[in-house]
């Protein structure tokens, strides 16, 4: 049975699907990927996430979709999960490989987001048996559900707390915003995307946002280096007319020193004569 608006449980009911299957199965690659809009909604809370880590210069990092490993059922058996996006407190030990990473490598998460989709809906809410069991037995600290359509549960977001390895509510501020102090983030919700506030209330851009701001800020680089590069010629046409001046003024030193020169032994002749041949050449510079 798929759940609609009218038989949705309320905002601060446990969320637990009577009809669910026993357990889901565990998440692979194929299941998790969902609609085009899915994978633009992970994405922009991946980036917003990495933003935000950076400008506060915060140790945790953000994946989306890397097989994590460290879950489980409520038999104890093993739950491998790929969560949408998932913050760990410690550097991922081999980024370049498709390895699985563990508990022990990277922590266990500080923050969970799931997107719903049609394929894992039912086990990113089910508090008694899915991923969002799973979650709160691991002390996932905080968890966020995301459905952009509000076509699974009745809202946006549904953002939840660790309180005792039970999921509490976790209420947005007066301004709609989900704040979120160990990280140093907050969340809101702008109709499509979950968007991303660091620490000093700057909102992240959205991946497409990003890069036309890294469009503008080149072209912004490319004139900025055209007027350089004009003031670069203007700069050395004036230092080669400066050196032409004083290449004239260094001759005219020179011959003043040699008229001095000549007019101290009294060789009157002499002097007349490197008078007149200097005038062409002065007359020739002016």
């Amino acid at each position: 049975m798929r759940q609609t608006q009218g038989d949705a449980p309320a905002l601060d009911e446990p969320l637990w699907l009577p009809d669910a299957p026993a357990w889901p199965p565990d998440d692979s690659e194929e299941s998790v990927v969902g609609s085009e809009y899915h994978q633009h909604v992970i994405d922009a809370a991946r980036d917003g996430l990495r933003m935000a880590a950076e400008a506060n210069g915060a140790p945790w990092r953000a994946l989306s979709q890397v097989p994590l490993a460290g879950f489980r059922r409520r038999t104890g058996t093993p739950y491998p999960l790929l969560p949408d996006v998932f913050v760990h407190p410690h550097p991922n030990p081999h980024p370049d490989s498709g390895e699985h990473l563990t508990f022990a490598e990277v922590g266990v998460p500080l923050l969970a987001i799931e997107v719903l989709s049609a394929s894992t809906w039912r086990s990113d809410v089910d508090t008694r048996r899915g991923k969002a069991w799973s979650y709160a037995d691991a002390g996932v600290a905080a968890y966020i559900i995301v459905d952009h359509a509000a076509r699974y549960i009745p809202q946006h977001v549904r953002a939840l707390r660790l309180s005792g390895r039970r999921w509490a509510p976790w209420r947005p501020n007066a301004r709609g915003q989900w704040e979120d102090a160990a990280l140093g983030v907050s969340f809101e919700f702008d109709g499509l995307y979950l968007r991303v506030r660091d620490a000093a209330g700057r909102l992240k851009p959205l991946p497409h946002e990003a890069d036309a701001l890294l469009m503008r800020k080149d072209d912004q680089l490319a004139l900025q280096a055209g007027r350089l590069a004009e003031r670069d010629a203007r700069l050395a046409e004036r230092d080669a007319r400066l050196a032409t001046i004083e290449t004239r003024l260094r001759a005219q030193a020179a011959a003043l020193e040699r008229a001095r020169a000549l007019a101290a032994t009294g060789d009157v002749a002499a002097l007349q004569a490197f008078l007149a041949a200097q005038a062409p050449a002065t007359t020739d510079q002016e």
